[in-house]
This record gives C-alpha cells, structure tokens and sequence, in this order.
C-alpha cells in the first residue's frame, strides 16, 4: 500500500528518539517549565511552508504539462492538415513528436536536469518546418512557431524542477526539529503532567506527536518531486503523451 511509504527509516528513529527522551525523563526526575509554543512554531512554520509549497509546484506542474501536450497535440495536426505535405512526411513528423514526449517523460522519471536531450529533439521539430516550407501554408508556419514556443516554454520549467525544489536548508532545519522536540518536549510535559497519568502515558503522549510531525516531514518529502512513482499524489506523467 503507497500509505506505508509513509513510514521508514526516519520514522523509527525519530520514534526512537522520544521513546528515550522519555525514559531518562522519569528515570532521573527531569522537569522543565517552559512554553511549548515557540517549539512549535520553529516546527509548524517551516514544515507547513514546504508543504504549500511542493503542492503549489505540482499544480503549476500541471499547467505546464497542460500547454505541453496542447502545443504538441496543435503542432502535431497542423502538419496532418497541410495538403501540400506528403503522407510519409505526416508520418516522420508524428514519430519525431512522439520522440520528444517520451523524452520528457524519460528525463523527468530518471532525473535528468540537462535540457540539451531536449533542446535536440526541439532543433529537429524546427529543422522539419525549415525544410518543408513548401508543404505548409505561411500562416500555419507562423502558428507551428507559436506551438514550439509554448513547448519550449513549458519542458524548460518542468525539467527544472529536477534540480529547483524547496530549498534544502529549509528542510534541513525542518527535520533538525523534529528530532530535538521530543528531546525538549519530554520533561516540559513531565512537569505538567507527570502526577496526573502513569508513566506509560508519557511515553505514548510523545510517540504520537513525533510521530505526526515525522510523518507530515515525510509526506512532504513524496510530493518534493511529483514525477517519480514514490508519491501517493504523484503527477501521471506518461497520460501526456501525443498519443493518450
């Protein structure tokens, strides 16, 4: 089940952690009066900005597929209504669309961040219109550039996302906290609620609230990059091809 991706190797040792920031707690009597708020907040802030923000990315995501496959789909049938062009052309220019489809596809689900693969696919699409001027009307000629423009446009920001995601430090200290708020959170709850429930509270009490917050850094971290096939809510790349 993709849920159980949820869960790994972060997991259990955050869980871990807080396990024994509880027993030292109550084994050598530690109690803190502080403010959980400001905790919290260093946590909250930085954990639910990277989370808007890899959401935000995979909409605009699919915009830019969305005039990807729209410029490739237009392109694609102005040349098939060009009467001037022979049948054997029509079919040499759908096979070179369909190439530079998959090639997106094929850069983006192996982390490819090189626009040259492209960038090459494109020069032969442009090379094609050059060299059957003939068979085209002047006024599709200027419509095909429209569409390569729009292509060009929409596979340089996606296949930028490989490398320009949620900046790293930012994760960084996102995950730094979650691994020292239980450490900090232990004898502050011990303090107040050491003498109002048994020991075995206190050690679920913090289980699940790192457990919460490691998994939130998780999923955060499946949607980072929304055209691998880790994530549960993972863009479905391959449905934008010329073909489907």
């Amino acid at each position: 089940m993709n849920i159980l991706r949820l869960f790994n190797l972060r997991t259990f040792l955050v869980l871990l952690v807080s396990q024994l920031a509880a027993f030292f707690v109550i084994q050598f009597q530690i109690k803190f009066h502080l403010d959980l708020l400001l905790f919290g907040l260093a946590i909250g802030f930085p954990l639910a900005f990277s989370i808007q923000a890899a959401f935000r990315r995979r909409e605009r995501a699919l915009e830019y597929f969305s005039l990807f496959k729209a410029g490739t789909t237009a392109l694609h049938y102005s040349f098939q209504i060009s009467e001037g062009l022979p049948p054997e052309k029509k079919i040499e220019i759908r096979d070179l669309l369909d190439k530079m489809t998959n090639n997106l596809v094929h850069q983006l689900e192996q982390h490819i961040a090189s626009y040259q693969p492209m960038k090459s696919v494109l020069d032969k699409v442009f090379q094609f219109i050059e060299s059957n001027r003939e068979g085209v009307s002047n006024r599709n000629i200027f419509r095909m550039i429209r569409y390569v423009r729009d292509i060009t446009e929409s596979s340089t920001y996606l296949i930028s996302l490989v490398k320009h995601r949620t900046m790293i430090g930012l994760r960084f200290y996102s995950i730094a906290f979650i691994f020292i708020f239980p450490i900090l959170q232990a004898p502050i709850l011990y303090n107040r609620l050491g003498d109002l429930m048994p020991s075995w509270g206190l050690y679920l009490l913090l289980a699940f609230g790192s457990l919460i917050l490691v998994t939130l850094s998780n999923f955060q971290k499946m949607i980072e990059y929304p055209f691998d096939s880790k994530g549960m809510d993972n863009i479905h790349i391959r449905d934008f091809g010329l073909s489907d």
